[in-house]
């Protein structure tokens, strides 16, 4: 990562809008970013490290403290930051959550927290992510680390640069994966443990799979079934025991099919005699309906006579009826043709009395187009008197606006504001003036804070020390108690081992032990003989105690060295405290603690006061500038006025002498009377020829209307005439075919009540038809099938019937039983075999698979405790700490230089990525936290740059183009710096961007480039200067 540019507004000490474009440094590839105590030269890191990750860099700001206490009301707390990975290029633009003013109206209203990051395509900026999410995952794919890597390999804040060199294994891992990127060897381990698990899962599956197959097999339980062997002689043995078997059945099945034919024989004589009987008894049922059968028949054919002479009488009632409804019609049609006719003479009326009024209409229209000629002149005259009357009223208006007392007020508005501004501004100089000592206190403030967490973290420390004292005490006496029992129990067990031999000892024999044949007494069995498991169990409760007391002897030691540490960071602390404040004693620490908080107190009411002020401020120049703004407006309508009255005058004068002209020409100068008979005449004029329209219209219709009911008329007479006919001639037809039936009117519409139930009759006289016939056919089958069935000679009881079929059953069932399974023995011997040969591959391949599992995985037949990833990370670290020696050695004068652990430490927890410091002076490797406070910072710097050398050379690896240095050259002697100088200096060929932050003198005038940070009375600035 380069950085382009950053502005920063309203953030930390700087007010207003700062821009540092990082191009004006030209090919100064190392700068110095000065400035005084509390003028903001950290903020700068801060704004970078707040618009990559929403958060400041170090530990004690935190985000909700960065809005300048500068900042007026209106202005936005934002930071802008463009920067470039490789050829790509990016900007960050981040606001915080912040109070501002309101837009409208007084108040202060809650702005939410915002973010957008941008990407450079085809010479535009372009949104790549604006949710919080997204922001997180896009940052740390473009520059590869999360905020705390960022914060030990690229910028190194004030205090924490030491993080890198004094990580543990599973930090410095996590670190060298993301800027290695070596998720390839770790996946490979997670590839090579799920092949292991897989194949040995597989391996175990197929081992229960042939314990289960071998106890599915059916045996004698005497003979227990182990082996695929014992399976082959199972089946082998199984085929003698079918043959008999299969004989025994076979002869079962003969004798239940004999019986078999007996009993069918016996049972189709008896179903025969049966149908008889039965066919019999419905035949006889059937011929006692006969006599109701004959009478059915004699109605069907009757009323089927009746047919012809039904349907012509049905035609002659139809159109009976139609003709009724015909002869309604037309006197209805009759009915009409009158109402039409009295309809049509009224229209004629009233149309002939208005064509007896045309002549005096025409008088009308003629006295109307004589008005019309004289409209426009009147019309004219109603204009010039309307503009008349509207002239003299606006000139009435604006004289009523001649005064001048609104412009003497507003003159005097505007003076009253700008004397009230003014003291108002000196006012707020003023307050600032007081508040120029607000960070100074604040970082006193932040400092003291550190040193009261030092002291109870220490007063902790203290309290864990001891408490593993008493852990250990207690600890020390459970170990010598399992040591004890331990001890005790394997003394008994040596004892009792002579007791175990006894058996083998025979008379006259020699003695397996000593040789002797005599054996004059023999070993007792003692009273108290352990087992293995009570042994075991006592070693693991052993063991178990002396892993506790070393575990908690280890972190006792642990919590000492941390002791150690602490200590010399309150030493510290205690010092720059006593550079910052004169009076300052460890002694004295919660009085000052207490007074710097009043001061920031009445500090910070006092900000508050101020901001107030200044929207106050703000509020009286808004009203001074819509005063100044009236006042403007009031004199230019004061002179426009005056020019508008004497125009009206004018014009007044003017449109008099034009009304006086036209009245002259007018017959009358009434016009509201000349109007009113205008508008009389007209309406009438109008009433009339509309009433002339409609009466016309209207005639024409009734006529209409009844030439088309006089139609209709004739066409239902001529309807009525021609039915009346065809009702007569097919009366005559309907009585013809009565005689034809010798049967009189009234009989045949007697008759008609039966016709209706024809089908019924029809549909009862099948029915009796057709089981007359089916009743006879069965009886006939039956007879002839009962003559041809011949008595049985022979008979079987059901009980003897009902053993030889069950004695058949049980034989058929256990031949079956038996052949299923010897099928399954079959089946099961196949699939036992092949998991055989599986198993015998699978085998190898899960000996294969856990060596290479442990060897990536740290197991037991690799490296313990260090994996494949790991390993790989440990030979970049072996790079990494290569490239730091060469300029640790040199900036230490050949005395320290860095060296990694190997593999072969011991322990459960992971190796192998530590980092020590041998110390050439003792010969001796010791700790990295036991460096002294310059020696740490030139160790953690080396480190650094020896990392930006070993990641540059990776091809496809992280860009580490900057780095930043918060503080940390102060603790070096003249000649170490001196050596560090040297050293960055050796960097600026190899095109690395290096900022540093220091009041070391000696830096500011080796580095050319500074970025000057200026504290003023209202804020803070920034600009780069080349000298």
């Amino acid at each position: 990562m380069k950085p382009i540019s950053l502005t920063i507004e309203a953030f930390g000490p700087y007010r207003d809008s700062v821009t540092l474009d990082f191009n004006e440094l030209q090919d100064h590839s190392m700068f110095l970013i000065a400035g005084p105590t509390g003028a903001g030269k950290t903020s700068i890191l801060d704004a970078m490290v707040y618009a990559l990750y929403g958060e400041p860099s170090g530990e004690v700001r935190k985000t909700d403290a960065i809005r300048s206490d500068f900042a007026e009301p209106h202005r936005m707390t934002r930071v802008d930051f463009s920067f470039a990975i490789g050829d790509a290029q990016y900007r960050v633009e981040r606001l915080p959550k912040q109070m501002v003013a309101k837009k409208r109206g007084t108040g202060m209203r809650e702005q939410n927290a915002s973010a957008t990051v941008y990407e450079m395509k085809d010479g535009e900026w372009k949104v790549i992510a604006t949710s919080a999410a997204a922001i997180r995952d896009t940052i740390q794919q473009i520059i590869g680390f999360r905020k705390d890597q960022f914060l030990q390999v690229v910028l190194l804040p004030q205090g924490e640069f030491r993080k890198l060199l004094v990580a543990s294994t599973s930090e410095r891992e996590e670190l060298l994966h993301t800027l290695f990127r070596t998720e390839l060897y770790r996946k490979l381990q997670e590839a090579l443990k799920i092949a292991y698990d897989e194949a040995k899962a597989g391996v175990e599956e197929n081992l229960t799979k042939q314990t289960a197959f071998i106890q599915s097999i059916p045996h004698d339980g005497a003979t227990p079934m182990l082996t695929i062997e014992h399976v082959r002689e199972l089946l082998a043995n199984r085929g003698r025991h079918r043959e008999a078997l299969a004989i025994d059945r076979d002869g079962a099945v003969t004798v239940v099919e004999q019986f078999n034919v007996l009993r069918n024989q016996w049972s189709l004589y008896n179903q025969a005699q049966q149908s008889l009987a039965e066919a019999t008894s419905k035949l006889d049922l059937v011929k006692t309906r006969e006599t109701e059968r004959v009478n059915l028949s004699e109605k069907v054919q009757f009323l089927n006579s009746l047919t012809p002479t039904h349907e012509l009488y049905k035609q002659y009632i139809e159109k009976q009826a139609v003709l009724k409804t015909l002869e309604q019609a037309l006197s209805d049609a009759e009915e009409r043709v009158k109402l039409a006719t009295q309809h049509e003479a009224k229209c004629l009326e009233v149309y002939s009395g208005l064509e007896g009024q045309a002549e005096s209409i025409q008088a009308k229209r003629t006295t109307l187009a004589q008005f019309q000629q004289q409209a426009e002149k009147f019309d004219e005259l109603d204009v010039l008197k309307k503009e008349f009357s509207t002239l003299h009223s606006s000139l009435e208006e604006l004289d009523s606006k001649k005064s001048e007392d609104d412009l003497v007020k507003q003159r005097e508005l505007v003076k009253t504001l700008e004397a009230d501004l003014e003291a108002l501004r000196k006012q707020l100089q003023d307050n600032n003036k007081f508040l120029e000592d607000t960070p100074i206190i604040q970082e006193q403030l932040n400092d003291l804070h550190r040193y009261s967490e030092l002291l109870e973290e220490i007063s902790k420390v203290q309290k864990e020390i001891d408490d593993k004292g008493q852990t250990l005490a207690s600890l020390d006496e459970t170990v010598q108690v399992a040591k004890v029992h331990l001890e005790r129990l394997e003394h008994l067990m040596q004892e009792g081992r002579a007791f175990e031999l006894v058996h083998l000892v025979v008379d006259n024999e020699p003695c397996p032990v000593c040789g002797s044949t005599d054996h004059p007494q023999l070993a007792a069995k003692p009273e108290i003989y352990p087992t293995k498991d009570e042994i075991e169990k006592a070693r693991t409760a052993r063991d178990v105690a002396l892993q506790k007391q070393a575990s908690e002897v280890g972190q006792q030691k642990t919590l000492l060295t941390r002791l150690g540490e602490l200590t010399k960071q309150v030493d510290a602390q205690v010092s720059t405290l006593k550079l910052s404040m004169d009076d300052f004693s460890e002694k004295n620490f919660a009085s000052v603690q207490q007074d710097l908080l009043a001061k920031m107190e009445q500090l910070t009411a006092l900000r508050g006061k101020s901001e107030l002020l200044s929207k106050t401020i703000a509020d009286k120049e808004h009203n001074l500038k819509v005063a100044r703004d009236k006042l403007a407006t009031l004199e230019i309508a004061h002179n426009e006025l005056l020019k508008n009255l004497h125009d009206l005058e004018i014009r007044i004068s003017s449109v008099q002498a034009n009304i006086d002209a036209l009245s002259k020409t007018l017959p009358t100068t009434n016009i509201a009377a000349w109007q009113k008979r205008l508008e009389s005449l007209d309406s009438d004029i109008t009433v009339y020829d509309e009433q002339v329209k409609v009466g016309k219209t209207n005639l024409d219709a009734a006529r209409e209307q009844l030439n088309a009911k006089r139609g209709r008329l004739e066409t239902l007479s001529s309807q009525v005439k021609e039915e009346t006919k065809n009702l007569n001639l097919m009366y005559k037809n309907y009585t013809q075919s009565l005689q034809t039936i010798s049967l009189a009117e009234d009989d045949f519409v007697e008759a008609l009540r039966d016709i209706k139930e024809i089908e019924n009759y029809r549909t009862q006289l099948h029915a009796l038809d057709e089981a007359f016939n089916k009743a006879q056919a069965v009886y006939d089958a039956a007879l002839k099938a009962s003559e041809t069935v011949v008595k049985p000679s022979d008979t079987v009881s059901d009980e003897i019937y009902a053993t030889a079929v069950e004695h058949r059953d049980t034989l058929v069932g256990n031949l079956a039983a038996w052949d299923k399974e010897t099928k399954h023995i079959e089946i099961t011997l196949n699939s036992l075999e092949e998991l055989e040969t599986a198993m015998g591959e699978a085998r190898e391949q899960v000996k294969f698979l856990s060596r290479l599992n442990d060897l990536a995985n740290g197991g037991e037949q690799g490296f313990k405790n260090v994996t494949f990833e790991r390993y790989v990370l440990g030979a970049i670290l072996d790079e990494v700490v290569y490239a730091a020696n060469l300029r640790l050695q040199k900036m230490s004068r050949n005395r320290y230089s860095l060296e990694r652990s190997d593999y072969t430490g011991g322990g459960r927890g992971k190796q192998g990525l530590d980092l020590a410091v041998m110390d050439a002076f003792t010969g001796q490797s010791r700790p990295a936290n036991t460096l002294s406070g310059g020696e740490t910072f030139l160790a953690s710097m080396a480190l650094a740059l020896g990392l930006a050398d070993v990641i540059q050379s990776y091809a496809g690896g992280i860009h580490m183009d900057t780095m930043f240095i918060d503080e940390g050259f102060g603790t070096l002697d003249p000649d170490t710096l001196e050596l560090a100088m040297e050293t960055l200096v050796q960097l600026q060929s190899s095109g690395r961007l290096i900022g540093m932050i220091s009041h070391v003198p000696e830096l500011k005038s080796r580095i050319p480039a500074h970025l000057e940070v200026i504290r003023g009375d209202d804020g803070s600035t920034a600009k780069f200067v080349i000298n």
